[in-house]
């Protein structure tokens, strides 16, 4: 059988403080494909009846009825979905609409996540507080799953993609396997800042942090916030070199490190970043300041 179910992942805003206070960019959601295909029925067109052999061998155009209440409706190759296609999940009521290539997404296409919630959801949001999922991803898919694949250099082959999450945040830029990476620009709603720069695994490693008055930082970054050297830049062309240091937060509930081998990774830390300056560059007229950033 050639079906297809989705692995979940999480899609939660993050908690959005002042404006001098860098929010989490949030995590896209999970498109990893499952192995194995569930039962189903074919259905080929201008006949009543499932297909005897399921989709094998078949070429064509056709709508498959999963048991889960999932549906595929578009092209097949030789037995697999291939081409242009839209399949619907019955969980949550996702969609996908674009390309196909061996039973997976890949190429160009949409993916649509609804903000229905369920249990499974809800256990993912349990540390974050549950919020609505939702949003939707318009770009390139490689083997399942967004951008390019993991040997591939984002900047060489077609990995540009645009997700819009449930919360009106906006990322547009490279990814690889699924992760931010590469060149991107992620937009907060809500304030109007944006992180402008390099991104590796999902975070931004170096660039700027950008104020809609102007105002901007130019620096490294390590858990999605400014650390180590960099320098502010002002509307009034004023500049302040300096470099942020950054203090884990210690929680006492936190489990002690799981050292063995194929253990699940420790989430990034909550740290505190304070900025220290070192040297100002003044124009006439200007005046200095430098924003406090928090958790």
């Amino acid at each position: 059988p050639f079906g297809s179910r989705q692995a979940r992942g999480s899609d939660l805003p993050p908690s959005h403080g002042p404006q001098r206070r860098l929010s989490q960019p949030q995590a896209a959601m999970g498109d990893e494909e499952e192995e194995g295909e569930p039962k189903y029925e074919l259905y080929v067109k201008g006949s009543d009846q499932p297909r005897e052999d399921g989709s094998q061998k078949f070429t064509g155009q056709g709508k498959a009825l999963y048991l889960s209440g999932d549906v595929y409706e578009g092209t097949y190759v030789e037995g697999l979905r291939a081409g242009k296609g839209v399949y619907t999940f019955k969980k949550f009521g996702d969609t996908y609409e674009g390309q196909y290539e061996e039973n997976r997404k890949h190429g160009f296409g949409k993916m649509t996540y609804r903000n229905n919630t369920g249990g499974e959801e809800e256990e993912e949001a349990a540390e974050e507080a549950a919020v609505p999922r939702g949003g939707s991803y318009l770009g390139h898919w490689c083997a399942g799953m967004r951008g390019c694949k993991a040997e591939a250099n984002p900047a060489e082959v077609a990995s540009d993609g645009t997700f819009t999450y449930s919360n009106g945040d906006v990322y547009v830029g490279q990814w690889k396997e699924g992760k931010k990476s590469g060149k991107g620009s992620y937009m907060y709603a809500k304030d109007g800042t944006k992180l402008i720069g390099e991104w590796e695994a999902g975070k931004i490693t170096s660039g700027k942090w950008v104020f809609p008055n102007g105002s901007f930082y130019s620096g490294k970054f390590r858990y999605n916030k400014p650390f180590g050297k960099g320098v502010w830049v002002f509307p009034n062309g004023n500049q302040l070199t300096g470099a942020y240091d950054q203090k884990e937060q210690v929680n006492e509930d936190d489990p002690p490190p799981d050292e063995e081998e194929g253990a699940a990774p420790r989430p990034d830390p909550k740290v505190w970043c304070q900025f220290k300056p070192s040297k100002t560059v003044s124009v006439r007229g200007g005046s200095m300041f430098f924003p406090k950033l928090g958790a």
